[in-house]
């Protein structure tokens, strides 16, 4: 399922590098399911201490990949595809900074979360909320923002990049968010789904 995460998000940045915005969002969503029920496949299996730190640390590598570097390629082709002629060195130079703190603030997030998740395991106790917001939840924030404006038609660049400002502060804010069971994720999960696919389909 990681794996797979990977693969989805890899095949996002060839979308978003096409022009394919709206292909690139649904491969995000795709990464973020994949996500979902990565930890309950590994659950199943009957996994060393060895195995198990493995699977922290490439599930937060692949995390990097899939909702740190896919939506940062996504904002960088909306600047483009709508400041390209626009050379207003205040815009491009606050439009990479908001990218690169983005891509800084899941870095830490994921770095914290991967100490915090090998000290619950080798307590071997479960973890009850997150610091801070997980970055797979950008899965489902991310489309649904883009889809919503879009349909309304207002400017989905500006938005883009102010979501993603707000949410880098929230990666690395020390706020308990609590961890909510499969069945609310998966429910939660395919009522944002089922928006954002609607919203899709009329843009």
């Amino acid at each position: 399922m990681t794996y797979l995460s990977v693969i989805s998000a890899t095949v996002g940045i060839y979308y978003t590098f096409n022009g394919n915005i709206k292909y690139a969002l649904l491969c995000l969503v795709v990464s973020g399911i994949c996500d979902m029920f990565d930890g309950t496949v590994a659950r199943k299996a009957n996994r060393t201490v060895q195995e198990k730190k493995f699977g922290i640390q490439i599930d937060s590598l692949a995390d990097i990949i899939s909702f740190a570097i896919l939506p940062t390629v996504i904002g960088y082709s909306l600047f483009m595809n709508e400041f390209k002629y626009n050379e207003n060195f205040l815009i491009i130079i606050f439009t990479i900074l908001v990218l690169t703190i983005y891509n800084l603030a899941a870095l830490i997030r994921l770095a914290y979360f991967n100490v915090t998740e090998e000290e619950f395991q080798s307590k071997n106790t479960k973890r009850k909320f997150y610091e801070g917001l997980p970055v797979t939840s950008v899965s489902v924030i991310l489309p649904a923002i883009y889809s919503i404006f879009t349909y309304f038609e207002f400017y989905p660049c500006e938005i883009y990049i102010i979501a993603l400002m707000i949410i880098s502060v929230l990666f690395i804010l020390k706020v308990k968010v609590p961890k909510l069971n499969l069945k609310t994720i998966g429910f939660i999960g395919f009522i944002i789904v089922l928006i954002t696919s609607y919203f899709f389909i009329k843009i």
